[in-house]
């Protein structure tokens, strides 16, 4: 089964490429799955591509020459529709069944505009943290806006993020390995998760408290810093 997708999704991108340079369909196979195939130029850099599949969003930034994936935690769904504000800056893109999902496209144009060869944490924005609902749980974090961690690595990485608060203590660390080029992880601020198999437990989670922070990127060695409030 998975190798069934592997294939799909390379006839795929072969067929992306296709309609980017002018080409014809590959296969029969690919033309079938078309209606899971959304282009969208980017309106302020022309070689810059977005493109929803029937998997995930990818984005091209030499007209289609190559794709990666773009972002992380968005649900496997194949993509219905691609949009772009062009004032929030924001990338919407709506999935088959799972929801409507958006990602601002501002670091990808600082990454641009800059031209650096170096790995690049960009900018946290102030975080709001909710108030518990009750004096039992500190609150339901499925009903939170989770805080977006983007980045751009030159090359495919074991990457390890970690939150330090004003007394240099660790608050949440995760790690992955992060593709070639942007990536996004969407924290759900949860810095500790207590569960239990009990009857009529309520799960506890631990939710970041309101303060000052520094996110840690740690890439191959190499440590990025970009410091963050959250607030009530």
């Amino acid at each position: 089964m998975k190798s069934k997708y592997l294939l799909l999704l390379l006839l795929c991108l072969w067929h992306l490429h296709a309609v980017v340079f002018g080409q014809q369909p590959l296969s029969p196979l690919v033309a079938s799955y078309q209606e899971h195939l959304k282009i969208k130029e980017d309106p302020t850099y022309e070689n810059v591509l977005y493109a929803g599949l029937y998997r995930a969003v990818y984005i091209s930034l030499d007209r289609g020459a190559s794709w990666s994936m773009l972002g992380k935690e968005m649900p496997t769904a194949a993509v219905a529709d691609l949009e772009i504000d062009k004032t929030s800056k924001d990338l919407v893109a709506a999935t088959h069944g799972r929801g409507i999902y958006k990602m601002n496209l501002s670091p990808i144009y600082v990454k641009l505009n800059t031209q650096s060869a170096d790995d690049v944490l960009f900018d946290v924005s102030m975080v709001n943290v909710a108030t518990p609902f009750s004096s039992r749980d500190d609150s339901n974090s499925r009903y939170l806006e989770k805080m977006p961690i983007s980045f751009w690595v030159n090359q495919t990485s074991e990457v390890t993020i970690k939150v330090i608060n004003e007394t240099n203590e660790m608050e949440w660390q995760t790690q992955f390995k992060a593709k070639k080029g942007y990536n996004q992880y969407r924290w759900d601020l949860v810095t500790k998760r207590v569960n239990s198999p009990l009857p009529y437990f309520t799960n506890h989670n631990v939710l970041l408290k309101k303060g000052k922070y520094t996110i840690e990127l740690n890439v191959d060695g190499n440590v990025l810093r970009k410091s963050f409030e959250a607030v009530e």
